[in-house]
């Protein structure tokens, strides 16, 4: 008998065939009408929820409301009964919700959207609109010529507003439609995998579909394969078959993006040796062609496609608030400290303003359910209310991948993100992550010198019996970009952030040798520190630190203190 554990009760809930029963109605808990067909049930309360009820998506991007996600609550979130903001129903139990808007929609109307539908409302086209994000592919729009669906309230380039219903490619059986809910279909928010070009697509944006295969495809692939091998093709509604055009869609690959002042160009020559070394504007992590480069010369600003369809707002279980994503954390100068891995990042922030909570982009985008080569079990992403021992590093953390088979075992984001293999400076040979060292001897770390513990994780050499702390082989650089150009109070030009430099340089501030992070002026070449206890105190001169006051000056100075290394 199938069992589920559903986020709504306590108990675990069967599923049980239940038979029509006109002289005692049993009401579902979920949607508040009457049990009839496959149900999941409690044998230990009254608990009771139909199987499409109990089988809802927790988290649903819904064209009643597309500014934000809606998340499912078991409850009403006020006090007694809410109303439904689209048929002003009174219901008591399952709701989807917007913690921003306070907009709510019952199941019944929630289910109204018919993810194989694409988008069948007419598009009024407007001349250059105020800034918006598409609905379709999840792209900035600010300029020049955008649509507008005035029954859905929804903005799209105009370019996706034409969009076929559906298309036929030659290396796919099917006819795929277009969708613009495959979070829906899917069940999730994250990534999911192209057809075409085995590249990671968003789930929180428009996309073709072949329901048969569950096979999905970029929106972009579209123009990359109409030049030699696509087939456009019309859905003709009234005899549910298609027809082949010769016509192609005319989409720009130049595109404007909220992160950036300037226009993005789409690079996917996968040769292209120019951006080895490089790292994104966005993750912080090593990227390589097909990627977003910025068209402006000297700029620099690049982008994972992944990064570029990341979704605006998303709902994390670290936290109770949606999270907005942003391109520069609102700190001095970019530089926070990840609520989720500890680690520093100056790349794109998953934030909370109320709450001050930051999440890198890597941790913003795990998936709540993983497979690690170091346990057995799968693990769950989970906030837990007690701390709990990571068993990497045995640090205590609430953010951790626990194992609801082994009470015991947790690790947290920082070791579940660790690579399996590193390079460090000190070996000729790549490192190999070590997760069980049961029966080997203590090895002392090449780098810090100090003994390595044979219950935590390390990174080991084989070749050479080599072994180091995995902080100690990350530093605390690992998703830190350097170079960029900042206006710091300290001096009159623009600085960039430099990692190392020539160890008898003085700062401009203190004369003492600038060691660590350094900010560096390329008209004067003079130098200040960046971290330690000089930068603290010309923060603490900042014009942006002095026009505060009260709590607002003290958790701005905690934000930029837990960014600084050496303080």
């Amino acid at each position: 008998m199938e069992k589920m554990e559903h986020f709504s009760h306590i108990h675990p809930l069967l599923l049980k065939q239940e038979k029509i029963d006109n002289n005692n109605l049993v009401l579902c808990s979920g949607c508040e009408n009457p049990i009839s067909g496959p149900v999941f049930s409690c044998d230990k309360c009254n608990y009771i929820l139909h199987k499409t009820c109990a089988e809802m998506a927790r988290h649903v991007k819904h064209p009643f409301h597309p500014q934000h996600p809606l998340v499912l609550l078991s409850t009403s979130p006020y006090e007694g009964r809410y109303i439904c903001d689209s048929c002003r129903g009174l219901f008591r139990n399952f709701v989807y919700h917007c913690y921003i808007c306070s907009y709510d929609l019952d199941v019944s109307c929630a289910s109204q959207c018919n993810p194989d539908d694409g988008h069948k409302h007419e598009f009024m086209s407007v001349t250059n609109p105020k800034s918006f994000v598409c609905y379709a592919c999840g792209l900035q729009g600010n300029e020049g010529l955008a649509c507008l669906c005035t029954i859905c309230q929804i903005w799209v380039h105009s370019s996706c507003a034409e969009l076929p219903l559906a298309v036929r490619i030659k290396s796919h059986d099917h006819p795929l439609k277009l969708t613009y809910d495959l979070h829906h279909i899917y069940g999730f928010w994250g990534s999911i995998t192209c057809g075409v070009c085995n590249g990671a697509m968003s789930a929180a944006f428009a996309g073709y579909f072949c329901s048969t295969c569950r096979f999905p495809v970029h929106l972009k692939c579209l123009q990359e394969d109409l030049r030699d091998e696509w087939e456009a093709a019309a859905e003709d509604e009234k005899s549910s078959t298609y027809y082949e055009t010769d016509e192609s869609l005319d989409i720009d690959f130049t595109y404007s993006f909220f992160g950036h002042e300037h226009l993005l160009k789409l690079k996917d020559e996968e040769s292209d040796l120019r951006y080895s070394g490089k790292l994104c504007d966005g993750c912080s992590q090593p990227i390589m062609p097909p990627l977003f480069s910025c068209e402006e010369e000297n700029c620099g600003f690049i982008l994972h496609q992944s990064c570029v369809e990341l979704p605006r707002t998303t709902l994390h279980p670290f936290h109770a608030h949606p999270l907005t994503l942003l391109p520069k954390a609102p700190n001095y100068d970019g530089i926070y400290r990840c609520d989720g891995c500890k680690r520093l990042s100056n790349g794109f922030v998953y934030r909370c303003d109320v709450c001050q909570f930051d999440l890198d982009v890597c941790c913003g985008s795990l998936q709540e359910r993983i497979e690690h080569e170091s346990h057995v079990h799968p693990l769950l992403l989970k906030k837990t209310t007690v701390a709990r021992q990571c068993k990497g590093c045995h640090r205590w953390s609430k953010h951790v991948f626990v194992c609801e088979v082994c009470e015991d075992f947790a690790i947290d984001c920082g070791c579940a993100t660790l690579p399996r293999g590193a390079w460090c400076m000190y070996d000729k040979h790549p490192l190999s992550l070590n997760y069980f060292a049961e029966g080997l001897r203590e090895y002392e770390c090449g780098i810090c010198n100090e003994k390595t513990c044979p219950k935590q994780w390390f990174y080991y050499c084989d070749d050479c019996d080599y072994g180091a702390h995995p902080y100690c082989v990350e530093g605390k650089s690992r998703l830190v970009k350097f170079g960029g150009s900042f206006q710091y109070d300290v001096h009159s030009h623009p600085l960039a952030l430099v990692e190392e430099i020539d160890q008898n340089t003085k700062c401009e501030a203190c004369g003492e040798c600038c060691n660590g992070w350094t900010l560096e002026c390329g008209q004067c070449k003079i130098y200040f520190h960046r971290e330690g206890q000089c930068f603290w105190k010309q923060f603490k001169k900042s014009a942006k630190y002095l026009e505060l006051s009260g709590i607002t000056r003290h958790r701005y100075a905690a934000n930029v203190l837990t960014s600084t290394p050496n303080i």
